[in-house]
């Protein structure tokens, strides 16, 4: 399968994501705020879920500096607030897709398996 980067300050959400991609067999790996991230992204995930609100800086901010440092990483913003306002903005900053909270883990299962078919892994 692959490995996704899970990025979410909030400890319930990244204990519920966690849970529910090791169930579809990926491996996961963990990061509280966009500095944490940043160092992580050296472990080359796949995908990273990235929450756009996040304590230091937003998630777009993060957004860029992933796909400056891993331009081929996908990310996957997630967002509470803004909704599709929110989904275009992380579009132009090349998010490959966003999904909303509280998330609807049959859409994310459904978005995670078509890119990893596009990808070859799934």
């Amino acid at each position: 399968m692959a490995k996704i980067l899970v990025v979410d300050d909030e400890e319930p959400i990244r204990k519920l994501l966690k849970r529910f991609l090791l169930s579809l067999g990926h491996d996961v790996i963990i990061a509280t705020n966009g500095e944490e991230a940043l160092e992580k992204i050296q472990e080359e995930p796949t995908i990273v879920l990235l929450d756009y609100l996040l304590p230091e800086e937003n998630g777009i901010e993060v957004l860029q500096k992933i796909k400056e440092i891993s331009p081929s990483t996908d990310v996957i913003m997630v967002t509470g607030v803004g909704g599709h306002e929110t989904g275009l903005e992380s579009f132009r900053h090349e998010a490959f897709e966003y999904v909303t909270k509280p998330i609807d883990f049959t859409h994310l299962e459904f978005i995670l398996t078509f890119r990893l078919g596009q990808l070859g892994l799934a």
